[in-house]
């Protein structure tokens, strides 16, 4: 009867544990075509925070808007927060009729997007890392999915996001998931989140950071809001 028993729970832990880690094909490359949709927007606004835990707690808070359907214009604007010290409007910056504008803590310049590398008048593209990945070699970084409504939960390969923050090894990974709400084929909304150390010569830290991210408005921005006082930077 024990032995019976014994059976009977290992077969139900057995399910349990396929159960943690399967994963659907279809919800993959449904999250990749939704990236790569999103990455191809010509205008959108973005809010983000990113945390990030290790030694120092540290977060950044970005709202950016990009409109590139003829020239190319950005508002973007960052708040620092740092052992509980928080800093708004760290960092604002600005392009506008092949101009830059960047407001650091209240110390005001501009510029050209030409000194950049930048043609106004061209549209900027997104580095895509997965665009020129196979299905079948999307679907292999992805370790187990899961899909509720429009929601996708992803565990990723570790060693992808190692590579993928230090090319030099000192950074092992031992977590990522991400989160990710889908609509009409486009990211509204992601969370990353990442655990893992990172070692430097010979000593070691715990390293944990979280990306929360919200997309509105995905060719749909049709204007941007700017300070009236851009020329007097």
């Amino acid at each position: 009867m024990k032995k019976i028993f014994s059976i009977v729970c290992a077969f139900f832990l057995l399910i349990g544990i396929g159960g943690c880690s399967s994963k659907s094909d279809e919800d993959i490359l449904a999250f990749f075509e939704a990236f790569h949709n999103t990455l191809n927007a010509q205008s959108g606004h973005i809010t983000a925070q990113i945390q990030m835990d290790s030694t120092d707690q540290s977060i950044i808070d970005i709202d950016l808007q990009m409109l590139q359907k003829e020239d190319l214009q950005i508002a973007l604007s960052m708040d620092l927060e740092s052992n509980g010290n928080r800093q708004e409007d760290f960092l604002q910056f600005y392009t506008r009729d092949g101009k830059t504008y960047l407001n650091s803590m209240g110390t005001t310049s501009q510029s050209v997007l030409s000194n950049l590398g930048i043609d106004a008048s061209e549209k900027i593209s997104v580095y895509d890392p997965f665009m020129n990945f196979s299905d079948s070699e999307l679907c292999d970084l992805i370790e187990s999915s899961s899909k509720d409504g429009n929601t996708y939960s992803l565990t990723i390969d570790p060693s992808l996001i190692s590579t993928l923050l230090d090319s030099f090894g000192t950074v092992n990974v031992e977590s990522a998931t991400i989160d990710a709400v889908i609509e009409q084929e486009t990211l509204s909304s992601f969370t990353l989140s990442v655990a893992g150390t990172q070692s430097l010569e010979e000593t070691s830290e715990n390293i944990r950071f979280t990306i929360d991210c919200q997309i509105e408005d995905l060719d749909q921005l049709q204007s941007i809001s700017f300070p009236n006082d851009l020329e007097t930077y």
